[in-house]
This record gives C-alpha cells, sequence and structure tokens, in this order.
C-alpha cells in the first residue's frame, strides 16, 4: 500500500470513475456474473455519472492513485442511501468504492483506511458501506474481509422492475 495515496477528487476524475465502474462491470460479466449488466441502470446520460458529478461537486470524492495513474476512487458523505436504515450516531457512509482490477487489492484497502481515518477526523464512530450482494456475494466477502461486518440484506426495485440484492455492512472506527 506504500506506493497507493489517496487525496481529495474532484470533477476532472468522473471520467476515471465512469471507466473504473465500467472495467468492473466487464471483468464481472466475463469472469463472474455473466447477469449483472441485467442489474445495472443506463440512460443517456448515465445516472451513475450524473451521480457522480454531483458526489464531485459538493467535495465528497476521494481518488487513489499510484505513480502513475488513478487506480480507484470512493465517495465519503454523511448521509446513507434510503434503503440503509436510519442510525442513532453520527456516521461516515462510503460509497461507490471501485477500482481498476489490476490495482483492486491495495487500492480498496487503501480507500478504506483513508475512509475510517476520515470518520475518525470526523467524530464518526461508524463507517457504513453497501454492496451487490447476488449469487455468491463474492464481494460482501471482500468488504469483510476489511474489517465490515454485513448487517442488513436488502433489495432494490430498479425501473425495469428487476431486483438488484445488496448488503449494508459496517465497522467502527
Amino acid at each position: 500500500m506504500s506506493d497507493m495515496k489517496v487525496t481529495a477528487g474532484g470533477t476532472a476524475e468522473v471520467e476515471d470513475f465512469v471507466g473504473m465502474l465500467h472495467d468492473y462491470d466487464s471483468w464481472l460479466v466475463l469472469h463472474r456474473h455473466p447477469h449483472l449488466y441485467e442489474t445495472l441502470e443506463w440512460e443517456n446520460p448515465p445516472l451513475v455519472v450524473k451521480q457522480l458529478q454531483r458526489y464531485a461537486r459538493a467535495g465528497q470524492t476521494r481518488i487513489c492513485k499510484d505513480l502513475l495513474r488513478v487506480t480507484g476512487g470512493s465517495v465519503l458523505a454523511d448521509e446513507a442511501p434510503e434503503f440503509a436504515p436510519p442510525v442513532e450516531e453520527p456516521e461516515l457512509y462510503l460509497h461507490f468504492l471501485v477500482t481498476r482490477m489490476r490495482h483492486r487489492q491495495l487500492s480498496m484497502a487503501a480507500l478504506v483506511a483513508d475512509a475510517r481515518t476520515e470518520a475518525a477526523r470526523r467524530g464518526a464512530r461508524l463507517l457504513r458501506t453497501h454492496c451487490w450482494a447476488g449469487e455468491d456475494a463474492r464481494l460482501v466477502r471482500e468488504y469483510e474481509e476489511l474489517g465490515f461486518t454485513a448487517t442488513l440484506e436488502f433489495e432494490v426495485l430498479r425501473s425495469d422492475d428487476e431486483i438488484w440484492p445488496g448488503q449494508v455492512l459496517q465497522t467502527r472506527v
């Protein structure tokens, strides 16, 4: 992790985020989750781009870089998405944790460590996130390996009437 550096991101990195999401989708579809494309909602411009631009303009994006390029990114927000149950304490919510596949483990670890540090700096003792929990729950296990505990399974009904299975996870800071 010594070559990985996490800094504040901005609108200039939105393209990197989208590229990493696309690369990750491609890998999942080809190697592990052939039905993932059916769980994505794309429009023109894609909803994910609009969301990432909004987070970037609000100063909530974090970018992980090695010596050559962006290797990962995340969004740190004070508010959880509507499907996550409310909590009675200050929290930091980790959204859109995404990495380049080649740097996945190191970038994820660096971004989670950064989120823990930022949560402590803000006085939040709870760090939560969520991920896709379909098929073999591989992504859930990756977060558990980074110190998160699975707390709530949920489903989101998409606009095409398909169900997106998810998992909320948390860790104490």
